[in-house]
């Protein structure tokens, strides 16, 4: 089908008439362009256009999105807002279903048993207020100590709201500080006054920060932070529309909360990006060292070279969080890494980076083979380059990659990149901090199954130990993780979430691995439950690819059967369901001694008769039941 329009809300609006069915790629790419362009107005517009149950349905039915449920409350209108973030969420492959309580209705719908929300089921509930919050509770808004009052009560009231919440809707719960306007600031005439009040309204807000517990799923989102992003800086609604409409925010502002909650959506789908790929020359620093030589580039110092060393530094602080940094450059390799290594103003080494290409090959090529090697997605990596028609060509040839559109000034790289937000993620586990090492391990021990004569002699070589963890508050954050993240061994496709894991109802396990090379790190999430005459259930089993192809999925599979042996469980149970990522190991079960189960497709089970033997070249750390449950 071909569609002619004059500007992406046309185009949309075409596609929209003629039917969105394959469009997707298109829908994303021109949703990419309104959020580039930063017009709130057209980008409520387009997400308008996309809200539709026929329209969704058809998105729905391409297979490119992931749903999404999501509740939204405020205390003021917030009409504007679930189109946003449509639009956002639908041009990063999230498909959301929103729906909101209506103007003020906040408390009232937890407290009342959420009776418009609960149907929906959200798995994540945003709630945006505004001051008239603070101060429906006071007589007198001159009356400072009345004031001091609720703003110190208010973060108790929200504290209180959140556990209802969770309680009610489950899932995600996102809380706001609270902006205090310029009219109510500005109508004392007292300086002593105005600072009193200021100071209240600080300690609220900061308290409000405290309410931040991501082990119980509730974030707080600072809107300082989110005010900063946004286009022109304006926070209040027009007084216009907050007179007529009662509309407290102005859609820039808007805009950029919804880019925000997008963020906090993606994160909490594993949709954070893993590696930062970074251009040398006029990026990681000032010059073109095959020219200019490693003394004549300009880095550190005064501007530019403090530009370019800023945008290191950041790098280097998003490595220490867990994001990888590769190097793509089109430079003479040698050359390039004498200047990584022996400027002494780099704050970057080679060691810091899990990837190095400098050539003259183009560069979205490079980037697909660094994504291959490092055995991530293309959508996980995030490109930086000064030069705007390698950018071009990264987003032709491989638009999967974040392309980080950069000022001409490298003044502004840190910041522009810093304010993207793509490697945001709900809270840092173990693992996000140590993923620089984990896999440069794994290219030594790529570097050992190159040197070895057998696969037998490379498998007893990495000399690994597998250690059975049984759920604690210090693997949780990470079996939700692999639960939520792992598409190809993923055997039933279920994604447990934090209150499913903490809920009870099942025995989650976790397995580490560790081997000659370092930690692998928690590489493996099983749920298991149990039938009523005693069988045990694999109700799912999720395994981690960096650690495929070394029989550890088939090792901690005969612990389970070894585990409800000594139970005397009798046998035990377990389902594949076909994903669209996971049909490579359809046979798992068969493949380990199951059979099948009755007539449902998918169901085994096994006997317990003949219990399968561990890999030698496995060494078991604990007992060899580890997955009983007394």
């Amino acid at each position: 089908m071909t569609v002619t329009a004059t500007t992406p809300l046309a185009e949309l609006r075409a596609l929209k008439r003629a039917g969105l069915g394959g469009q997707a790629p298109r829908v994303r790419e021109l949703l990419a362009g309104l959020r580039a362009a930063g017009d709130p107005l057209d980008l409520e517009a387009a997400g308008s256009l996309l809200a539709g149950r026929a329209t969704r349905e058809q998105l729905a039915a391409s297979g490119a999105f992931t749903a999404r449920p999501i509740a939204l409350l405020g205390s003021s209108t917030l009409d504007a807002l679930p189109p946003l973030l449509t639009a956002t969420l639908v041009a990063d492959g999230v498909l959301p279903e929103i729906r909101s309580a209506g103007f003020n209705q906040w408390r009232f719908e937890i407290l009342a048993g959420a009776p418009t929300l609960k149907d929906l089921g959200p798995q994540v509930t945003a709630l945006l207020l505004d001051e008239t919050a603070v101060f429906d509770g006071v007589a007198d808004r001159l009356d400072l100590a009345e004031v001091e009052r609720r703003c110190a009560a208010l973060p108790a009231e929200l504290a209180g709201w959140a556990r209802a919440c969770r309680e009610t809707l489950g899932g995600l719960v996102v809380l706001a500080t609270v902006p205090l306007t310029p009219l109510t600031r500005d109508r004392r005439v007292d300086y002593p006054g105005k600072a009193r009040l200021a100071a209240a309204w600080h300690r609220m807000n900061a308290a409000i920060l405290d309410l931040a517990a991501p082990a119980d799923s509730v974030l707080v989102l600072d809107l300082d932070g989110v005010a900063a992003h946004g286009r022109g800086g304006a926070v209040r609604a027009g007084d216009r529309m907050r007179h007529a409409a009662g509309q407290a925010y102005a859609p820039e502002f808007l805009a950029a909360y919804a880019e925000e909650l997008g963020r906090v959506v993606k994160a909490g789908l594993g949709r954070a990006a893993k590696c930062l790929v970074l251009d040398l020359d006029h990026t990681l620093w000032g010059g073109v060292v095959g020219d200019d030589g490693v003394a004549g580039l300009r880095l550190g110092g005064a501007y530019p070279g403090s530009a370019h060393r800023e945008l290191q530094e950041l790098a280097a602080d998003l490595k220490q969080q867990g994001v990888m940094l590769a190097v793509c450059s089109k430079n003479e390799e040698a050359i390039a890494r004498e200047a990584v290594d022996t400027h002494p103003e780099m704050a970057l080494r080679t060691g810091d980076f899990v990837a190095f290409s400098a050539d003259w090959q183009p560069k979205p090529g490079n980037v697909a083979a660094m994504a291959e090697r490092l055995n991530i997605g293309a959508d996980a990596m995030v490109f930086v380059d000064d030069n705007p028609v390698e950018r071009g060509l990264m987003r032709e040839l491989l638009p999967q990659v974040a392309t980080v559109e950069l000022p001409v000034d490298p003044a502004g790289y840190a910041a522009v990149l810093a304010a993207r937000g793509d490697f945001n993620v709900l809270s840092l586990t173990e693992e996000d901090r140590t993923r620089t090492e984990l896999y440069r391990a794994r290219a030594a021990r790529a570097e050992l199954a190159d040197a070895a004569g057998s696969l037998e002699d490379y498998l007893a070589g990495l000399e690994s130990e597998l250690t059975v963890q049984p759920l604690d508050g210090l693997n949780s954050a990470r079996i939700v993780q692999l639960f939520g993240k792992t598409n190809q061994f993923n055997l039933t496709g279920r994604r447990f979430t934090a209150d499913e894991v903490a809920g009870g109802g099942l025995d989650f396990f976790a397995a580490r691995l560790t081997d000659r090379f370092g930690d692998n790190g928690l590489i493996a999430a099983l749920a298991l439950g149990r039938d009523a005459d005693g069988a045990r259930t694999v109700e799912n089993f999720v395994l981690s690819c960096r650690v495929f192809s070394r029989q550890v999925e088939t090792a901690l599979l005969a612990l389970v059967l070894r585990a409800a042996a000594a139970e005397g469980a009798g046998e035990v149970r377990a389902r594949y369901v076909e994903t669209a990522k996971n049909r490579q190991f359809a046979r798992f079960y068969p493949d380990h001694g199951f059979a099948a189960a009755g007539e449902e497709p998918g169901a085994y089970r096994h006997t317990l008769r003949e219990l399968p033997e561990l890999p030698r070249w496995i060494r078991i750390n604990g007992q060899q039941e580890a997955f009983r449950v007394v």
